[in-house]
């Protein structure tokens, strides 16, 4: 997935302006919200987000945009937590997950397939490898047009 410069220069304001709330940037994304542009901050911690973290860093990034005329024209905040099907933002995200499900789509087909799905073998660099039953795809993290994890939810052992 490829970065552009509007995204590296908002990650560079939006992650100092987060730390004092002992929060972390996982990542940004743009959408569009009919005439305004949706930016999508998501953040992390160790002990988990919640929803009063988000408001915080959401009045606190609010702020910082605009002291720093940052975005142009008008648009809409969101901050929230990456949750548990998260959406990586880089291939260092990823190493984390590593014996994980992880969900892929490519920009451009690889050995004629656009979408893997199986677990995550493991991270070298820029490169993942994805093991789909036994076959093991490596795939350029740049290639991608977005990666997330799959959540397994525990047996219960109750049918219904």
């Amino acid at each position: 997935m490829t970065r552009t410069p509007l995204i590296e220069r908002l990650a560079g304001i939006i992650a100092p302006a987060l730390e004092p709330l002992g929060v972390s940037l996982w990542g940004v994304e743009f959408a569009s919200a009919g005439s305004r542009m949706v930016v999508r901050i998501y953040i992390d911690a160790e002990e988990g987000v919640s929803i009063a973290s988000c408001a915080k860093a959401s009045r606190s990034l609010g702020a910082v945009f605009d002291a720093e005329d940052t975005l142009p024209g008008a648009y809409v905040l969101e901050v929230s937590s990456p949750g548990l099907e998260r959406r990586f933002f880089s291939a260092a995200q990823m190493a984390a997950y590593a014996g994980q499900v992880v969900d892929v789509r490519l920009h451009e087909p690889q050995d004629g397939r656009r979408h893997l799905r199986g677990q995550l073998a493991k991270v070298e660099g820029e490169d993942i490898f994805v093991d789909e039953a036994g076959v093991v795809t490596r795939v350029a993290f740049d290639r991608l047009k977005s990666a997330h994890l799959v959540h397994a939810f525990p047996e219960t052992g109750i049918k219904g």
